[in-house]
């Protein structure tokens, strides 16, 4: 039987669903919804195509359908309330990050998770790219030693945004949205934990966008004492070559990795700097998922605890700028 998979809203990264149906053909889009009724829903609409069912409301679709996976993706300040209600529907849930923008609603889906069981994914990608993969490999071999110090980059062209982005309580700022990126993939390629933040954001530019961020460093302690420094801006030229620009230096005992793009790897070791071969993933983002979802015993890339769990750091991180004062994690 077809994995059933209905669409809810259509605010950030989509594409990641509705690329991975095209990998899984046991899988189809059997509806969409709007995340909310100030949702422009023509976006939606295009996506429906003639096999889609369209609902104005997605607590309609979610009653109506009973979907084996709702892929949720509102604007961002409904993603707790849509990932809740979906769960409680006995849907399996792809969320786009982060989960909640707050720590409040981070534990009602929590609480929401431990409640119905069903699995949970969260929209972030740097598990599945090339570089990033073959770096937590050769962390794992031993090849840098024990990772001590790291840097990570996350520079976005700022472009022209939704409203949404105007205010914190509809944005939830810098960190949540672009640096859980990087507070994700260097605590994954590293194996290590953060114990503690400092971090400090600043709005110079766009006073119309008063909740927009223009930038935030952060330092991280590490479990084994270690330390890692970050930055996310909205700063990069709109004449670079690129939208993005995504960094990790990674320093150990041993060598040091260095990863550039998606598609560059540097080892640097006694030997000299080695250009690495990249590992392909077998799976995308959605796809991993949706196995998870068929098959309990596969288990993907990132799971619902670790969704949670790095969602909770990057509010914590941001609340860290706010106060000025350093924050456990």
């Amino acid at each position: 039987m077809a994995l059933r998979v209905a669409l809810i809203g259509s605010a950030g990264h989509i594409n990641y669903v509705t690329d991975g149906l095209r990998a899984l053909p046991d899988a189809v889009l059997c509806a969409l919804a709007p995340g909310c009724p100030e949702e422009d829903p023509e976006r939606l609409r295009r996506l429906a195509g003639t096999t889609a069912r369209f609902y104005a409301d997605y607590r309609e679709l979610l009653a109506a359908e009973h979907p084996d996976i709702a892929a949720v993706s509102p604007p961002f300040h409904r993603h707790a309330e849509v990932t809740c209600a979906a769960l409680r529907a006995g849907a399996a849930v792809y969320c786009e990050k982060p989960l909640a923008l707050t720590l409040a609603s981070l534990d009602q889906v929590r609480a929401t998770l431990a409640e119905t069981r069903r699995p949970l994914g969260i929209m972030l990608n740097y598990r599945y790219i090339p570089a990033f993969v073959t770096a937590r490999r050769l962390v794992g071999e031993g090849a840098i030693g024990e990772p001590t110090v790291g840097y990570a980059q996350k520079s976005y062209k700022r472009g022209v945004r939704p409203d949404a982005y105007r205010q914190r309580s509809t944005f939830g700022g810098i960190t949540p949205w672009v640096g859980i990126h990087a507070i994700d993939f260097l605590r994954w390629v590293s194996g290590r934990e953060y114990r503690s933040v400092m971090a400090r954001h600043v709005k110079l530019h766009q006073p119309d966008y008063p909740g927009m961020e223009d930038a935030a460093t952060c330092l991280y302690e590490l479990d084994n004492g270690g330390s890692v420094v970050m930055s996310f801006d909205f700063l990069r030229p709109a004449g670079a070559p690129t939208h993005g620009d995504d960094r990790l230096r990674l320093l150990g005992d041993r060598g040091a990795l260095e990863v550039h793009g998606e598609q560059s790897l540097e080892l640097i070791t006694a030997q000299g700097v080695q250009t690495v071969p990249l590992d392909t993933p077998l799976h995308g983002p959605f796809a991993d998922f949706a196995r998870a979802v068929q098959d309990p015993a596969h288990r993907c890339a990132i799971t619902a605890a670790e969704a949670v769990r790095v969602t909770e750091i990057a509010l914590k991180t941001r609340d860290a700028a706010d106060s000025g004062l350093r924050v456990a994690l």
